[in-house]
C-alpha cells in the first residue's frame, strides 16, 4: 500500500511521456504555446513548468482559486505546494514536503524574515501577490545566485523597472469582495518621462472569521495594509537608479493558538543600481542594498489574560552582480552578497498588567546572524546540431556564517558552507529535456535553534549541524497543440533538522532523510473555445535514521480544470482531489508544524466566470468549495485554539466552506 501513490505518479509520467506526442500530432487545435488567447484563459487554472526547473507566473492574471491576499495563498495554486493553515492568514508554504528556510523566498531582491517564534508572520505574509509583475519558482537546489541556497527551491517575487519614452501615466486598480466579509482593494500607478519614473502601489485586505463545511466558525479574521513607493532615475537607456520604500501593517487571529496578533508590521527600504554595458565581455552590473524591520505584538489582553510579547527582526544586506560574456557561447554571472539579521523581544513579567506595561519593557536581543556569500553561475551553449540545441548550466557558492546565541547557554559559532549544481538541457523544436544534480548546505535557522537541544534539555539547540541536501532532478517539457511537462526528483538530506514534539519537550535534532516524487501536467486545447488542464503532484519522504515516515509530507494530489472561452466570456471549473495520508510519524515535523496523525482524502469543486467589457475592464465571479465540504489539509495545524463563542475546537484547522467572491479589475 505504501508504494501505490508513487507508482501512480510514475505511471502517469510515463503515459504523458509516450502518449502526448502522438496526441499532439493528431490534434487540430491551434498551438497553445504561441496563441496568446489560449494562454490567457489557461492561466485561469494555474501555472505549470514551461522551461527546465523554472515555473514563471503572472500574478496579475485571472486564476482559480480565490485571488490570494498573501504570498502563500498564491503559491498554493502551483503544483507541488501545500500550505499549513493556522487561520485566515499566516499560512506557511511547503514545496515537496519542505518549508521554512528550506525555501529561499526573495521579495524583489530582499530577504524579509519573520519575527514571531510561532510563525505568525512567515515571509510570504508581507507579500500581496497582485502588486508584483512576475513570480518565479526554481525547483530544488538549481541556483546559487539569490543568497543562501534554498534546498527545496527558490521563489522570486519581482517587480519591473518602468521606462517611459515620453511623459505618461498608467495604472491598474482592482477590488475583491467575498463571503465571510472578505474585502480587498488595490491600486497601482506608474508615471514618468524619459529621465524619471515613479511607481506606487497600495492595497488593503481584510476578512472576518470564516465557517468550515460543518458550519463551525473558525477563528481566522485578519486585516492588512501595504504601501510601496519607488523613485527611479534613468539617465540613459542602459541605466536605472531606484530608491524604494515600503510599509506593511496588520493584525490577525488564529484557530491553532490562544494568542492573537495585535500587530504584524514591516518597514523596508532598498537602493538599486542596474547598468548595461556595450562591452563584448562585461554586459551588465547590478548593485542592491536593503534594510527591513519586522515588529510583531501577540497577546491575550482582549480575553483579560495578562500574557503578551513584542518581538522584532531587523535585517540588512545587499548584493553585487556582474554579468559577463567571455565567449560567444558562454554566459557567466559573478556575485557577492551580504546579510546581517538580529532578533530581539520583550515580554510580560509577574505583576505587569496590559499593553502599556509590555511596551514599557526594554528589548532584549536573543540571536544574531551574519552571512557573506560568493558565487559564480554559468551557461554554456553547445553548437547546434540537426538533432537540436543543448546547454550546460553550472553554479558554485560559498557562504561564511557567524551566529551568536545571546540567551540560555549563549555562544558563538562560525560555519563555512558550500553549494553548487550542474544541469544539462537539450531542446528540439517542441521538446525540452533536462537532467541536473544540486547540492546545498543550509545553516540552522532561528526557529530551529530556539528549540530544546536533543543533547541537553537545559539548552537551546545551538549545537545543530548544518543540513546537506544532494538532489537529482530530471524532466521533460512538450510545447505544441498539447502542452505537457514531467518533473521528477530524488534527494538525500544528511543531518536533516527534525523538530520532534513527541516527548515532554519540543526538540530539534539531526537525522538523515530521503525524498522522491515530482509533478506532471497536461494542457490540451480541445478547440478554440474549450481547453483542459490536469496536474498531479506527489512526494514520498523517509526518516532514514529512525526508520519511519518523514513528518509533514502531503499526500498525492491531482487537479483537473476545464476552461471555456467565447468572445468576452470565460468560464472555468476546477476539481481538486487529494488522497488520504496514512504515512505519518506522530510529533515529527519541522518549524512549521508536526504530524498530528493520519488524514482523510477529500475532493472540492471550484467555479468561476469572467466577463471583459474591454481589454481594460473585467469582472470575475467565483465560488470555492461548491459543495460545502468539511476538510483539512494533512499539514494544517491543530485547531485547539479555536475559542470563539459558539464555535468548537477542531483536530486540524479546517479549510473554509462554500465561499462566493467577485473581483473587478480596471487598467488605464
Amino acid at each position: 500500500m505504501l508504494y501505490q501513490p508513487i507508482k501512480l505518479a510514475v505511471i502517469l509520467a510515463g503515459v504523458l511521456g509516450t502518449a502526448v506526442p502522438q496526441l499532439a500530432w493528431s490534434a487540430e487545435a491551434s498551438d497553445c504555446g504561441e496563441d496568446k488567447k489560449c494562454q490567457d484563459y489557461l492561466r485561469v487554472s494555474g501555472d505549470v513548468m514551461r522551461q527546465p526547473v523554472h515555473l514563471v507566473s503572472d500574478p496579475k492574471q485571472n486564476r482559480l482559486p480565490l485571488p490570494a491576499y498573501d504570498g502563500s495563498g498564491f503559491l498554493r495554486s502551483i503544483p507541488g505546494f501545500n500550505i499549513t493553515r493556522k487561520g485566515g492568514s499566516g499560512g506557511d508554504p511547503m514545496f515537496r514536503g519542505l518549508g521554512g528556510s528550506r525555501l529561499n523566498i526573495v521579495d524583489d531582491g530582499q530577504h524579509v524574515y519573520g519575527a514571531c517564534g510561532g510563525r505568525m508572520d512567515p515571509p510570504t505574509n508581507y507579500i500581496y501577490p497582485e502588486s508584483y509583475d512576475e513570480i518565479t519558482v526554481i525547483k530544488g537546489p538549481q541556483t546559487v545566485k539569490y543568497g543562501p541556497v534554498g534546498s527545496a527551491g527558490t521563489i522570486l517575487f519581482e517587480k519591473n523597472r518602468h521606462r517611459f519614452n515620453q511623459a505618461d501615466l498608467e495604472g491598474r486598480a482592482s477590488a475583491t469582495g467575498g463571503s465571510f466579509d472578505r474585502r480587498d482593494a488595490m491600486v497601482e500607478l506608474s508615471a514618468g518621462d524619459k529621465n524619471y519614473y515613479l511607481d506606487f502601489d497600495m492595497n488593503q485586505s481584510s476578512s472576518d472569521h470564516y465557517e468550515d463545511g460543518n458550519g463551525n466558525k473558525v477563528q481566522s479574521s485578519y486585516d492588512r495594509q501595504n504601501a510601496n513607493l519607488a523613485l527611479g532615475w534613468t539617465p540613459t537607456e542602459r541605466t536605472v537608479l531606484e530608491l524604494a520604500y515600503g510599509e506593511s501593517s496588520g493584525e490577525a487571529e488564529y484557530a491553532d493558538r490562544l494568542n492573537k496578533a495585535r500587530q504584524i508590521d514591516n518597514r523596508d527600504v532598498a537602493l538599486l543600481l542596474q547598468h548595461e554595458f556595450e562591452s563584448s565581455w562585461l554586459t551588465a552590473v547590478e548593485l542592491q542594498a536593503f534594510s527591513n524591520k519586522n515588529d510583531h505584538i501577540m497577546d491575550r489582553f482582549d480575553e483579560g489574560v495578562n500574557s503578551g510579547a513584542n518581538v522584532r527582526r531587523m535585517t540588512e544586506g545587499g548584493h553585487l552582480w556582474f554579468e559577463l560574456a567571455p565567449l560567444d557561447a558562454l554566459e557567466l554571472t559573478l556575485g557577492l552578497d551580504y546579510m546581517s539579521s538580529k532578533h530581539d523581544g520583550r515580554s510580560m513579567a509577574p505583576g505587569d498588567v496590559g499593553l502599556d506595561d509590555l511596551l514599557n519593557k526594554p528589548f532584549k536581543e536573543d540571536m544574531r546572524y551574519q552571512n557573506y556569500g560568493l558565487f559564480a553561475e554559468s551557461r554554456y551553449r553547445f553548437e547546434e546540431s540537426d538533432l537540436g540545441s543543448s546547454s550546460l548550466h553550472a553554479g558554485l557558492r560559498i557562504d561564511d556564517w557567524n551566529s551568536e546565541l545571546l540567551i540560555a547557554q549563549q555562544g558563538e559559532r562560525d560555519d563555512t558552507l558550500y553549494s553548487g549544481y550542474l544541469r544539462y538541457e537539450f531542446q528540439t523544436a517542441q521538446h525540452q529535456y533536462y537532467a541536473g544534480f544540486g547540492s546545498a548546505q543550509r545553516m540552522p535557522d532561528y526557529w530551529e535553534i530556539m528549540k530544546t537541544s536533543a543533547n541537553n534539555p537545559a539548552q537551546k539547540a545551538f549545537d545543530l549541524k548544518a543540513e546537506t541536501t544532494n538532489q537529482f532532478d530530471i524532466g521533460w517539457i512538450y510545447q505544441g497543440p498539447v502542452e505537457a511537462s514531467v518533473s521528477l526528483f530524488y534527494g538525500e538530506i544528511a543531518d536533516y533538522i527534525l523538530i520532534d514534539s513527541s516527548g515532554q519537550a519540543t526538540l530539534a535534532r539531526n537525522i538523515d532523510a530521503s525524498l522522491y516524487g515530482g509533478e506532471a501536467s497536461l494542457d490540451y486545447a480541445l478547440n478554440e473555445q474549450w481547453s483542459s488542464q490536469l496536474t498531479v503532484s506527489y512526494t514520498h519522504g523517509e526518516n532514514d535514521t529512525d526508520k519511519v515516515a518523514l513528518g509533514q509530507i502531503s499526500p498525492l494530489e491531482a487537479r483537473l480544470t476545464v476552461n471555456y472561452q467565447w468572445q468576452s466570456w470565460t468560464m472555468a471549473a476546477q476539481w481538486r482531489v487529494v488522497a488520504a495520508q496514512d504515512r505519518y510519524t506522530l510529533g515529527h515535523g519541522n518549524i512549521v508544524g508536526q504530524d498530528l496523525g493520519p488524514s482523510s482524502g477529500f475532493g472540492t469543486l471550484a467555479l468561476n466566470a469572467s466577463w471583459s467589457y474591454s481589454k481594460d475592464l473585467s469582472l470575475i465571479l467565483g465560488v470555492e468549495n461548491l459543495f460545502d465540504t468539511a476538510y483539512a489539509e494533512h499539514v494544517s495545524k491543530a485547531g485547539t485554539g479555536n475559542d470563539l463563542p459558539g464555535s468548537e475546537a477542531m483536530f486540524r484547522v479546517n479549510e473554509p466552506g462554500r465561499n462566493l467572491w467577485a473581483k473587478l479589475t480596471y487598467q488605464f
